[in-house]
């Protein structure tokens, strides 16, 4: 039997992304609910596109935490990018966004958080001075900057889209009305998204994607049963499946 058979999720990322990971819920035997919590914004402007048409071309590593920034990236900068210039990312799904747009992921972190790239991109930093640019979204921590930045890299951070919380609604919607058992958060904006749309009438065990939407959650008020080790959806199965 599986071991999520007969849990039921609510997933609060956006509807694409949600619909994305309800059907990898599903074929694991969990019922999945879908509640849109945020939306991403796609950042354009022609001061955005001037920075990095004159960053890359003394780039060392181009840095992607997310498929939303390697789609934003490539929406502002379609041209191929030279083979000098190293790609890392954060996880699974972030690589396979890099291999279609740039045919390469030349750095993906084990763990799959900030934290984890850093620390495995500092190691790959042979030379003093290295250029970062740091493709995210705008309200993304600075783990990657602080930490390369006290191995003596030179950080350019590009904010490439931003992820809008959820208006508040009045009145909220009762947890209960979902039938929901798990709440899996995968940002601080959905934690806000979250709490705006829902009242907690009933409980449910909380499972945050890192550090950052764990914080969060806590600062709302809101009680973390479990944190993913490692980035996406497996993650944060992993994690439900040790609070089963």
């Amino acid at each position: 039997m599986n071991e999520l058979s007969g849990q039921s999720v609510l997933l609060t990322r956006s509807e694409d992304d949600c619909a994305d990971w309800a059907q990898e819920l599903e074929a694991m035997g969990a019922t999945a609910v879908i509640l849109p919590c945020i939306r991403s914004e796609q950042i354009d402007t022609a001061e955005l596109r001037e920075r990095i048409s004159a960053s890359l071309p003394r780039t060392d590593w181009l840095v992607f935490t997310s498929k939303r920034g390697v789609a934003a990236f490539v929406a502002l900068h379609g041209e191929p990018l030279p083979d000098i210039i190293g790609i890392a990312v954060i996880g699974p799904t972030t690589a396979d966004a890099a291999v279609i747009a740039f045919g390469r992921a030349d750095l993906v972190s084990e763990v799959g958080t900030a934290e984890s790239l850093a620390q495995a991109l500092e190691t790959h930093l042979t030379e003093p001075n290295a250029q970062i640019l740091i493709a995210v979204a705008e309200n993304a921590g600075y783990t990657i900057e602080d930490t390369l930045r006290a191995a003596g890299a030179y950080c350019t951070r590009l904010e490439v889209y931003r992820t809008v919380a959820a208006d508040e609604l009045t009145p909220k919607q009762a947890l209960s009305t979902f039938d929901a058992d798990n709440v899996f958060l995968a940002s601080p904006s959905a934690v806000t998204g979250f709490t705006n749309q829902v009242e907690l009438d009933t409980p449910a065990a909380i499972f945050t994607i890192g550090p950052a939407t764990s914080e969060a959650a806590l600062d709302a008020g809101l009680e973390v049963t479990g944190q993913a080790r490692s980035s996406g959806i497996e993650g944060l199965m992993e994690a439900m499946r040790c609070a089963i």
